[in-house]
């Protein structure tokens, strides 16, 4: 075109600016039409509408741009419309479009056809970038069409040895959640024992510089131990603070950064351990060894060493410093295991009790939904998805954001403002029958929905009297672990692990913070949790226990 106007007699300048106002002008048009199309699709009233793209300007870049400089900001800006939660399309690049799915509506019907639903594509993504995986072997999960269930899914050939997805599914569900569950709850709690009595604390103030490490070193090495067994970290006895340091490379990692420009979080070099401390372990070696090489091994198991602490220690560092930080709920915690927990050794005391304590469970759910920040990963590659409203296409990727979710004003009970959502309420999760306002769900909401909560009721029909924790109406707004079959296994295993941690250290010693806990590290925004950004200083003392030992 440039050259015709030239041709006709044009000046070159001219023509520039002829074209550049062409340009210009077919930008706005496209802008405007998003727009259009943006308002158009959240007033109508059907259904199966593909989400509608968030206007941008300039097309990509002003996506791009805001995402990578603030991407909480951005994405809860676009997934709201009209004050409320919504869905959209954000397009990043040319056929890059993602999918982000908030609107509670939308929510439950993800969980409710989740099990038509794999995430591929990020398993890949995570074990190519993030934990190194030989490339020869990433055809393998390719290749494995078949879903993560017993039943393959139909149409498909995939031979039952090379199912690696239902492989890893099985052994990870029996683990965490089935027959391997309460054996790995109780090697975590002895393992915990011995971590919290190796540190010799005295019974004067003992003055230290890292209270993250602290938790690391002590939840996060149990944790450890009760998958991978003690020989790991014996042998490793480095392993805990190079997995810390791999951890704050995975941001970097997860955008592509090149590997030596963060040399310290890549290593070759690997001692084997021939010690498996779980039957999930020894699944893992038994199964997978048959079609995979040790170096693929390895980055397996990178991969769960990773993802068994990447949320468990921060979530348990910050809800020891939300107890701490509010003496009134400090005293009411130290009073919960003063009556409850101090009549029984705690080798021996009931974990499950221990974790259904109301308080308690309260603090968790209130530290997760402030805190954990994580993504979940929507798609089918098999048939289109009807949501409802909405629906997604064959083969793209969705999202749906915990931190967004967690932060809707309008669904949260924040006591008419007096507990905003972004501060930390340790009764927001706790209801109480005297009081309607009370429970983790605005009563506007909850009037508006009509929804009931039916624990306010006991076995016998009889109304409770006491205050009581509830998750009742919180399926498609509490998303910390994900939901339906894209729910995370290990939830209940980290919940009893992050409670009975608190009430073992607060039961055996005195600790105070003397520093602020300042910023909060948000770098790993979609594939973590919060922590303090820097050391928090503290104090710590052994006092007279409450809890009794053997």
């Amino acid at each position: 075109m440039f050259g015709m106007l030239i041709s006709s007699g044009v000046d070159p300048i001219m023509a520039l600016l002829y074209l550049g106002v062409a340009f210009i002008i077919t930008i706005l048009l496209n802008y405007a039409y998003d727009i259009y199309q943006y308002h158009r699709a959240h007033s109508r009233e059907a259904t199966n509408q593909l989400p509608p793209k968030y206007p941008t300007l300039p097309l990509y870049l002003g996506s791009v741009i805001p995402f990578l400089l603030n991407c909480p900001g951005f994405l809860t800006r676009a997934t709201s419309y009209a004050g409320q939660l919504t869905s959209t399309r954000i397009a990043f690049l040319p056929g890059c479009d993602i999918y982000f799915f908030q609107d509670r509506q939308t929510v439950k019907q993800i969980w409710k056809y989740s099990h038509l639903m794999k995430s591929v594509s990020l398993r890949i993504f995570f074990y190519k970038y993030i934990f190194g995986m030989p490339e020869r072997w990433l055809s393998m999960y390719y290749e494995d069409d078949s879903g993560p269930f017993p039943r393959p899914y139909p149409g498909t050939n995939v031979p039952p040895e090379k199912r690696i997805h239902y492989i890893l599914y099985e052994g990870t569900h029996q683990a965490l959640a089935g027959n391997g569950f309460n054996p790995a709850l109780q090697r975590f709690r002895a393992a915990l024992l011995r971590q919290i009595d190796a540190m010799k604390v005295p019974e004067e103030w003992l003055e230290m510089d890292n209270f993250q490490r602290l938790i690391l070193h002590t939840v996060g090495k149990a944790f450890i131990e009760s998958i991978f067994g003690p020989s790991l970290i014996r042998i490793n006895p480095t392993f805990m603070d190079d997995l810390k340091e791999f951890n704050r490379a995975v941001p970097s990692l997860s955008k592509g950064t090149p590997r030596f420009l963060i040399p310290r979080a890549i290593s070759e070099d690997g001692d084997g351990d021939p010690f498996w401390g779980s039957a999930w372990m020894r699944h893992r070696q038994k199964t997978l060894a048959k079609i995979q090489d040790d170096e693929t091994l390895a980055s397996s198991d990178l991969g769960v060493a990773w993802g068994s602490i990447v949320n468990l220690v921060p979530s348990t560092i910050m809800a020891m410093v939300h107890i701490l930080e509010d003496k009134s709920v400090c005293d009411r915690v130290q009073r919960e295991i003063g009556e409850n927990f101090s009549h029984q050794a705690l080798s021996d005391i009931e974990l499950k009790r221990v974790s259904n304590n109301h308080l308690l469970s309260s603090i968790y759910a209130e530290t997760l939904r402030l805190h954990v920040k994580l993504n979940t990963v929507v798609s089918s590659q098999r048939v289109d998805l009807k949501l409802g409203k909405w629906w997604l296409p064959r083969g793209s990727i969705g999202l749906v954001n915990s931190h967004i979710s967690h932060m809707d004003s309008d669904f949260w009970n924040t006591k008419n403002g007096l507990y905003p959502v972004e501060k930390f309420w340790a009764d927001r999760f706790l209801t109480d029958p005297a009081d309607p306002s009370s429970g983790p769900i605005n009563l506007a909401h909850r009037e508006a929905h009509e929804l009931v909560d039916a624990k306010r009721y006991g076995s016998e029909g009889a109304r409770k009297t006491k205050p009581y924790f509830s998750m009742d109406g919180l399926e498609a707004s509490w998303v910390p672990y994900g939901g339906g079959h894209l729910i995370c296994p290990g939830r209940f295993l980290a919940k009893n692990a992050i409670i009975f941690t608190c009430v073992l250290l607060l039961g055996e010693f005195d600790i105070e913070l003397l520093s602020d806990v300042g910023e909060l590290c948000s770098s790993n925004f979609g594939i973590g949790t919060e922590e303090p950004k820097h050391p928090v200083k503290f104090r710590i003392r052994r006092k007279r226990p409450i809890l009794q030992r053997k």
